[in-house]
């Protein structure tokens, strides 16, 4: 029975010249900045925001250099090496190394493998010459045609003379005259530049040899209005002038493209990352990405993750991409971070088994450790192009540097797509435009194509051909790499054993079997070489000495090319006349992997499933291998034989083809533990080879299932509560096991979130299907935990029952739920864990019984007179309605009533000692007294409905309600006031 009490005083007025005094009711509830710039180049340090905020300038009013700026350049035009001096050879005949290139090699001619083994470049030695220094050498290396003088170009050691008249200036001149801006953005500063061009009419005259008279261009092409280049399709004698060229997002690629959608699909990048390949399971952990620029072996696996990383490491793993709308120039001129096409890489992580945050957790196969791009290194590694006057001819010139303008990438198809301009060696030129994509052919073996299609921009040499060379250095054995034939001039390969993560390292060149494949390849123990090369004479330690240069004999297949001492080597394709304007393509096919093949595959389609006749399993398998006569499929159950269950002549290639098998029940009985192996053999009858395939596994184990079930009082599963009310919970666990098994529970619990609805929980037991208790069970606020006894321990063919009575809180607000959900975890005897979660419980606290409002004072009239006889006083008077509700589920038959009980007696305020008798209250005809010792029957009800009940509406002197009775001579002249409680009790009643 629940009770509700609400107390009042009561007051009286007896004689009419007595003061009113209101009393207080006592009654308790039971329920309650942008800066304004043209541009900005994002590089994470390394590369300055070109704005129209000028940076300070140094002391002596020249803008700062500072590192990332290059030296300035010697008089024969290149770049020197160090202080504009060239270094001398060392004993091994490579270059020495200043600081930011290579350090010393030792006496074996090895980088030293300790962590001083590259020092960081200088900031010193890459410092770029101030703006206008270098404007003024690039106008003189273009001998531009200005004010009238003669042109004369250079092209190795051959110069064109050339006979050109002096032309007048057209009368539309004032209309070229277009005032320029040049942003030139130089690696930790940002060097503005303003100065007035004149485009004059012969600023875009192309060269004109053995006396041929130039062609007048028409204003149209004369005109560059804004500055605003956009590089136009038409060649050049050297290329397009750098100069000429706009903003980057304007080049035109499209020659390039095989498709205008070709690019569907994929997205531009605006960071310098690799393309994540997909894995096989034996790669066991490790990563393999397609990628181009330097990346830094020396770097943790985790560093991957960083994209602001590249300046640690000092190369282009994160690095940003040019914005589209700069001018080439600008980036060209100024920006030693650049990221180099010609470098592409497939790059190995280290399997996560290896400390993914060691370093040299990174394996490419260039050198210095994998960053070609430095000025020292980038000769001997990477794609150059080649120009000659003839198939037979040296190259007479050799493509520099070719940075990327635009990088696209597909995840679905897993294509990597970069777009690069061409420059000659001095920078001054774009020879032509190169794209280079790079496409995952082969899942299984890793094997990815290289296509590079190149836009010729250039007419000096109508020859073309590209070369392909490697510096070798494999994850830091540098010397020590040792190159082996795949025969019959298929290719050549590199097997390192054991690297860091324990595992092989296979790196494959394949020479064809596909488009556009290269036609020879050469190798030196010289590696400070470009493939084209020439000294003079066909020097045998030389790569291609000619563009149509011979192949090394093969050794046949897996034997070693006798390049043991510091190998090097390069490929080349076959040299063709290639027009300006037009374009060429080459491919190069590369596998990266940690073995050489995969002879079969095996997979399951799920873990299987018990019927009448035995347990059958799905899957399928894939055959590899082209020469295979047959395969065989295998299980073996537990340390049982293996069992062969199919067997498919000549099989089909790289084709899923579908299984199925049914085990007979006496090898897998069910409710025990069982094993499963499944695997192919792939049979080759010329050598009787046999080649196993993985091993698919299916731990067949019992399930375990947990339920939790809730009843009332009464046993029944209730669908509402109301406070007070008690819940029986009961938490049932079947393992599945057989009583065959002899496994047992170990550390067993069963652990329950605890309602915070829910008093503290009694009567827990944790007993077996015979009521036998097997274990204990403890409570706090926030959890309930009952754990199997582990002296001895539990059989886990035991079935257990955890069971606890909860009562629910008074205070429980209406309408929110009271939920239970058990977990079992734990882990065997036979070390195979469980972790299981059970149904959930969950019973809403029905609507409430409760005061709606209660009287806080009421009154029986003011300024009565005394009587000589006995009176009776009606109620006249009271603030508020005495109401009820009752919005508890019918279902339940809820029923209630209410009585009231003389608290505090009625008493003279100015005579405590007089007091009154005789409070009563009607209901339905009967006569209650209140007293302090007996209370008095108000209502009572079985609710029908969740309507309010207002208990006050039938107070009037011939219905219900309080009256107060006064016997003659028991009043004196005195106010009188009591209180009065009203109690609301859930007990069922009888109307």
């Amino acid at each position: 029975m629940r009770k509700i009490v609400i107390s009042l005083l009561v007051f009286v007025l007896v004689f009419s010249e007595l003061s009113v005094s209101i009393a207080e009711t006592i009654m308790g509830d039971p329920t309650e900045s942008e800066i304004e710039c043209e541009e900005q180049l994002e590089s994470d340090g390394e590369e300055n925001l070109a704005t129209e905020c000028k940076e300070p300038e140094s002391e002596n009013g020249e803008a700062p250099t500072t590192e990332g700026e290059k030296q300035p350049e010697s008089e024969s035009g290149e770049a020197p090496t160090t202080e504009d001096k060239e270094q001398p050879e060392t004993e091994n005949g490579e270059a020495p190394t200043t600081e930011g290139e290579k350090e010393p090699e030792t006496e074996n001619g090895e980088a030293p493998t300790t962590e001083e083994e590259e020092q960081r470049e200088s900031g010193d030695e890459e410092n770029l010459a101030n703006a206008c220094e270098r404007q003024q050498e690039y106008e003189t290396e273009e001998n531009l045609v200005i004010e009238g003088e003669e042109q004369l170009e250079t092209d190795n050691e051959e110069n064109l003379a050339i006979d050109c008249e002096e032309e007048e200036e057209p009368k539309i001149e004032e209309n070229l005259e277009v005032d320029c801006e040049e942003e030139f953005y130089i690696e930790g500063e940002e060097l503005v530049a303003e100065e007035e061009e004149q485009l004059e009419s012969n600023i875009e005259e192309e060269l004109v040899t053995e006396g041929e008279e130039q062609e007048e261009l028409d204003s149209e092409e004369k005109s560059a209005p804004k500055c605003k280049r956009i590089a136009s399709p038409r060649a050049g004698y050297n290329g397009i002038p750098i100069r000429t060229v706009g903003e980057i997002g304007n080049i035109d690629f499209s020659m390039l493209d095989d498709s205008p959608n070709e690019l569907d699909g994929f997205t531009q990048m605006s960071t310098n990352v690799g393309l994540e390949l997909p894995t096989r399971e034996s790669h066991q952990g490790r990563s393999y990405y397609m990628y181009f620029g330097d990346i830094n072996n020396d770097r943790p696996r985790n560093s991957l993750k960083e994209m602001n990383s590249y300046n640690e490491y000092r190369d282009d793993w994160g690095r940003p991409l040019p914005s589209m709308n700069t001018k080439l120039s600008n980036f060209v001129y100024a920006s030693d971070a650049i990221i180099k096409v010609q470098n592409f890489t497939v790059a190995t992580a280290l399997s996560e088994d290896y400390n993914p945050d060691a370093r040299n957790g990174v394996v490419t196969y260039y050198y210095a450790g994998g960053r070609p791009g430095g000025s020292s290194h980038q000769t001997g590694n990477g794609l150059v192009i080649a120009y000659g006057g003839k198939e037979n001819d040296s190259a007479k010139k050799q493509s520099g540097d070719m940075p990327i303008l635009k990088l696209y990438k597909n995840e679905k198809t897993h294509e990597l797509v970069a777009y690069a301009a061409v420059l000659d060696s001095g920078r001054s030129y774009v020879e032509g435009y190169l794209k280079i994509k790079m496409s995952l052919t082969n899942e299984r073996k890793g094997r990815i194509n290289v296509s590079m299609k190149y836009l010729n921009l250039t007419m000096s040499h109508p020859y073309t051909n590209i070369g392909y060379s490697a510096h070798m250095d494999i994850g830091g054995r540098h010397t020590d790499s040792r190159m082996y034939s795949l025969g019959n001039n298929k290719g050549l390969y590199f097997h390192e054993m054991n690297m860091r993560d324990g595992q092989d390292y296979y790196l494959y060149f394949f020479y064809n079997g596909y488009a556009n494949h290269p036609a020879a390849m050469r190798a030196t123990n010289n590696p400070q070489l470009k493939p084209f090369d020439y000294s003079g004479s066909p020097y045998k330690d030389l790569f291609f000495y000619e563009l149509n240069a011979p192949s090394i004999p093969d050794p046949g297949k897996d034997e070693l090319y006798p390049y043991t001492w510091h190998p090097a080597w390069a490929l080349r394709w076959e040299p063709q006349v290639q027009e300006p304007d037009t374009v060429r393509e080459f491919n190069l096919e590369i596998t990266v992997s940690n073995r050489p093949d995969v002879p079969g595959e095996v997979k399951l389609d799920n873990d299987g499933e018990y019927t009448d006749e035995g347990y059958r399993i799905t899957g399928t398998w894939n055959n590899q291998e082209k020469e295979a006569d047959y395969v065989e499929l295998y299980y073996k159950v537990d340390d049982g034989e293996p069992q062969k269950f199919a067997h498919t002549e000549n099989p089909s290639v790289n084709t899923d083809e579908s299984w199925g098998y049914t085990i007979p029940v006496d090898e897998v009985k069910k409710g025990l533990d069982h094993d499963i192996s499944v695997y192919a053999v792939t049979v080759f009858l010329a050598d009787g080879e046999k080649l196993q395939s993985n091993i698919e596994t299916i731990k067949i184990r019992p399930k375990l299932t947990i339920e939790e079930r809730v009843f009332g009082v009464d046993g029944k599963v209730p669908t509402e509560v109301a406070p007070g009310e008690t819940l029986k919970y009961e938490i049932l666990v079947d393992s599945g096991y057989i009583p065959n098994d002899k496994g047992t529970y170990g550390q067993f619990t069963i652990s329950q979130k605890y309602d915070p609805h829910l008093e503290s929980p009694t009567d827990l037991k944790v007993t077996d299907e015979n009521g036998k208790e097997i274990g204990t069970a403890t409570y706090n606020v926030n959890e309930i935990v009952a754990t199997l006894d582990t002296n001895p321990e539990v059989l886990r063919s035991t079935k257990v029952k955890f069971t606890f009575n909860a009562k629910v809180k008074e205070g429980a607000a209406e309408e929110d739920f009271v939920v239970g959900q058990a977990t079992a975890t734990g882990k065997y005897s036979t070390g195979d864990e469980v972790n299981q979660t059970s149904n959930e419980v969950k019973t809403k606290i029905s609507g409430l019984l409760k005061f709606v409002s209660a009287p806080g004072v009421i009154g029986f009239g003011e300024k009565l007179k005394i009587s000589s006889r006995t009176k009776t006083y009606q109620l006249i008077q009271f603030d508020e309605s005495l109401s009820v509700k009752d919005s508890r589920a019918l279902s339940r038959n809820p029923s209630w009533m209410m009585t009231a009980k003389l608290v505090k007696p009625l008493t003279g305020k100015k005579n405590k000692d007089s007091t009154l008798d005789g409070l009563y209250y009607r209901y339905g005809g009967n006569v209650s007294t209140l007293t302090e010792d007996a209370s008095a029957l108000v209502y009572k009800k079985k609710t029908t409905g969740t309507e309010e009940i207002n208990i006050s509406n039938a107070w009037t002197p011939e219905g219900d309600g309080l009256y107060l009775e006064v016997p003659s001579g028991t009043a004196k002249a005195d106010a009188y006031d009591g209180t009065v409680q009203w109690i609301l009790q859930n007990v069922p009643v009888n109307e």
